[in-house]
Parts: C-alpha cells; structure tokens; sequence
C-alpha cells in the first residue's frame, strides 16, 4: 500500500495467516471472494504487500491490528549443562537464561542437557511447528567427539539406517564422515528422536563423550561463543520459510 514502510512490508496472505485467521492458501481465497479490506478498500489482488504496523485490515467486517507481538528469531551457542525447556523445578540453567529479549520465545525442538551448539529460539509458533514436523526432514549437523577410534568399516552400519539397540527403534540413513583420525565423527540425520545420536553409537558399542550441534536447517554458530547469541538475517527467516513451504 502506499502508506506502507518498506521495511515492515509483507505479504497480505501471510499477514492473515500470522493473525491466525486462515493459512496462506485459504487468506487468498478470502482474497478472492472480496472479504478482505486494506485502508477501506476491497482488495482483489493475493499477492499484495501491506505495512502490518500501518495499513489497517479488515475481514469480514472485524478489524485485525498488527500481530500482538513481532516475531523474533534467535539463535543461540548453546551452553553444556544447559536445558532447553521455558521452565524447570530444579531450577537448573535454561536457554532462556541466556536470552535478554522482551518478547517470549521458545526453544525449536531440543537438546539434550549435555549437548552444545546450536539451537533457535522464537516466538513464531508456525514456523516452529513446520520445522519440528517430522516430514520437515530438517538437516542437522553433529560433531562426536568418542571415547575410542571410530574405524572406516563401521560407517555403512552407522549410516544405513540401523536398529537402535535399547528399544529396537528404526532410524532412517544418514551421512557420516570421520575426523581427526575417527576419534570424531560429523554426522548428518534429518530426524530427532531423543538423544538420538548418542543412541546410533551407544548401538555400536561406542561411548559419546561430546557432542556438538554444528548446524541446523542450515544454520550455524559461526562466531557466537557458547551462551551467545544472535537475531537471525530476514534473508536467513526466508530460507527457514522456503524449507518449510510444503508444510
């Protein structure tokens, strides 16, 4: 719209779909039918952009203002012995200890207290819940660090969609290559079952002394130290949103 700031600018159907009124592709059918108006006018076209914080926009006669809070998406180094739940009656060190933001964010998933690296936190529940489906097939990262040499002849076993040895579980195939001289492993899974990794190697008889989240849906700590953290790029939302469109 005209009055719009470019910078907050997005598009109608996704507006309505974050007020929760419809999904994207049932915003643009409201579109459509003539149901929506944008600074009192009937709009006709689903792919225009408003100013959430400016333009005013009613459907069906109700007026829906800017989403109650902006969403925020951080990524954050997690800490060893740090939990990843909003609350615990222990009182142990969580997350959100390390995150100085008003709005009220949540991890995306877990990881479990002994684990590092990376971990997104928002307040964007329906990307958060496209991300944590489990026909999201979100890439994530590992680094192992083991207590004895991983040898060559074991990564097709590690890989190959093995058995779980505690529950008999299956896991799907994944990727694994061997550092510094198999006494590390980078491991690449697209599920996340609970401590799943150390499982996979616990299955082969080997014991998980570290480990590393390295990256999660493409993302990584880069120069974040443990406890810090960081806003996420809008380019780098429009990648977790590309990831998830068929969600």
């Amino acid at each position: 719209m005209k009055n719009s700031d470019k910078n907050d600018e997005v598009r109608i159907n996704r507006f309505l779909a974050s007020c929760g009124i419809a999904s994207r592709r049932a915003a643009d059918q409201y579109i459509l039918d003539g149901r929506v108006m944008v600074n009192g006018t009937v709009v006709t076209k689903p792919g225009i952009m408003i100013s959430p914080s400016r333009d005013e926009v009613i459907v069906d006669g109700e007026r829906f203002a800017q989403p109650e809070a902006r969403k925020v998406y951080i990524l954050l180094n997690k800490p060893r012995n740090v939990i990843t739940t909003n609350s615990d009656e222990k009182n142990r060190e969580m997350v959100l200890d390390y995150i100085d933001v008003k709005e009220r964010v949540f991890p995306v998933g877990r990881l479990d207290r002994k684990t590092t690296g990376v971990i997104l936190l928002t307040n964007d529940g329906t990307l958060a819940h496209k991300l944590m489906h489990p026909s999201s097939n979100v890439k994530k990262e590992y680094i192992a660090v083991l207590a004895e040499k991983f040898t060559p002849n074991l990564l097709q076993q590690l890989t190959g969609g093995m058995r779980l040895k505690d529950t008999g579980e299956k896991v799907s195939p994944c990727r694994a290559k061997l550092l510094d001289d198999g006494m590390q492993v980078l491991l690449s899974i697209h599920e996340g079952k609970n401590h799943q990794v150390r499982r996979m190697f616990e299955t082969l008889g080997f014991e998980v002394k570290r480990l590393e989240r390295v990256a999660y849906a493409g993302l990584q700590a880069g120069e974040l130290r443990r406890g810090e953290w960081r806003y996420l790029s809008r380019n780098e939302v429009q990648e977790l949103y590309k990831l998830t469109e068929s969600q």
